[in-house]
């Protein structure tokens, strides 16, 4: 007779002798009660009453956490600190603190007990390095802290936090909204929240174009030392400002939206994106169509040495945009990939010294001469 015979002679025997309990007991069942609490998440009772309290004072527009269970999650991961008290720290005292004074002013108090700290309670950006890694360890991409601080510090930060218009938009306080979903369902919610503005979430309106402000904020960050595109945040503006706009969504094309967008991928490896965010784009914003009359570098050029230079622009032989392509596709680095950096153009006779003076010339209009090819840049 096989096991599994014998397991169900013996239950029939001992259902109709003995009742159920003795029976598992013969047949080596484990008596199981099933709790609907296991396998939850324990929290601390600070946790509970913070939660609690937050939850309760800041509502409506002043509302930080989706639910009080999103406030646990993000609660758990936080410093403690030592008592309900004001402590300016990162820590669950101190949102606490604020917690509570908002109960009588949500309006100035509830983005302190909310869980980027709004400055009072550590920086939002402090908070936001410090959760995420801890959160979406496979979708955090710095090597470290210090990397973090420095490019969250170049996204928008909103005069208050309300969890629900902030569920989108390219700020820190959209990045902390799912960060805090992340910290209940990290798989849905991880991907939404990095400083590279993600779609469809952490990123402004696709159709909208990117502000100046945003583009140069990213970029003298992220393109530093020999690697940088610009020498003062005048330039950037200058040449953002000479530039089509684009829209957010942009990685391709003439515009700020696709500078802005390499900005941020330079943020990960400047080596690789620095060019293609700078004035060039290098070819990779903007087109290299031999074909139609493009060349890598030329179309950035010839934009920018008409809006910086009009007066020596319309002297020159090639003074409407297609003959200045025309004449520009023999230069030297006016291939893609010439790797156009301040520190390059400084050394080159080529298109690249054409484009510095180029950006130049919109503080400095004497740079004009070298900007169309002569003085510096004369080969």
């Amino acid at each position: 007779m096989s096991r599994s015979s014998l397991t169900s002679k013996l239950l029939g025997f001992c259902l109709a002798a003995l009742g159920l309990a003795a029976c598992q007991a013969v047949a080596g069942i484990e008596d199981r009660t099933l709790d609907p609490e296991a396998g939850k998440p324990v929290y601390s009772q600070q946790c509970h009453d913070y939660c609690d309290l937050v939850t309760s004072a800041c509502t409506g527009t002043n509302q930080v956490y989706a639910t009080k269970d999103t406030c646990l999650g993000v609660c758990a991961h936080l410093d403690p600190g030592e008592t309900i008290e004001r402590a300016d720290e990162n820590t669950v005292a101190c949102r606490a603190f604020y917690a509570n004074e908002s109960v009588r002013e949500p309006i100035d108090n509830c983005k302190y007990a909310g869980p980027g700290g709004g400055g009072k309670c550590g920086t939002d950006c402090e908070a936001y390095c410090q959760l995420y890694p801890e959160v979406c360890p496979d979708d955090y991409k710095y090597t470290s802290t210090a990397d973090c601080l420095k490019f969250c510090g170049t996204l928008q930060d909103q005069d208050s936090f309300d969890v629900v218009r902030d569920h989108g938009g390219d700020s820190i306080e959209c990045r902390l909204v799912h960060t805090s979903s992340a910290t209940l369902k990290p798989k849905e919610h991880c991907e939404h929240a990095p400083i590279f503005p993600e779609e469809p979430w952490c990123i402004n309106a696709l159709d909208e174009p990117p502000t100046c402000e945003a583009y140069c904020a990213i970029e003298l960050v992220a393109c530093t030392g020999d690697l940088a595109q610009y020498q003062s945040e005048a330039e950037c503006n200058a040449v953002c400002n000479a530039l089509p706009p684009g829209t957010n969504e942009d990685e391709t094309g003439n515009s700020v939206g696709c500078r802005r967008y390499h900005s941020f991928n330079s943020s990960l490896g400047p080596e690789n994106h620095c060019s293609h965010s700078g004035p060039t784009g290098d070819g990779h914003c903007g087109h290299d169509d031999l074909d139609n009359g493009y060349r890598g570098n030329c179309e950035s050029y010839c934009t920018l040495v008409a809006a910086a230079c009009p007066t020596e622009f319309e002297q020159q032989a090639w003074n409407t945009p297609e003959k200045c392509m025309e004449a520009c596709i023999d230069l030297p680095e006016a291939p893609a990939d010439s790797k156009y950096s301040v520190a390059n153009a400084e050394k080159s006779t080529g298109l690249s010294c054409r484009v510095l003076y180029s950006v130049r010339a919109f503080e400095d209009q004497t740079a004009c001469a070298s900007a169309v090819g002569g003085d510096q840049c004369a080969e």
